[in-house]
């Protein structure tokens, strides 16, 4: 600091402090969106494979339709 009093040193030390701590939250934003963005492409990409290809990643070759249980279900509220 070159010069003025106390008050003007407190001042621009708490400004430095400030944008520090601006500067931070703004990355930390940041940071959080584009880790939204990749969970979100990775999300797209496990459910819609190529995204605009005709097969869809996961599906099976050799079984078509849908999925049969391989055993009984009961409903927990039947008498």
């Amino acid at each position: 600091m070159s010069g003025g009093g106390v008050f003007t040193d407190i001042l621009a030390a708490a400004g430095r402090i400030f944008e520090v701590m601006v500067e931070g939250h703004w990355e930390t934003v940041g940071m959080l969106f584009d880790s939204l963005g990749k969970g979100t492409m990775r999300i797209n990409r496990n459910a819609y494979g190529s995204m605009g290809g005709s097969s869809l990643r996961g599906s099976s070759p050799e079984v078509s339709g849908y999925a049969v249980p391989t055993k009984e279900v009961e409903s927990k509220f039947a008498k």
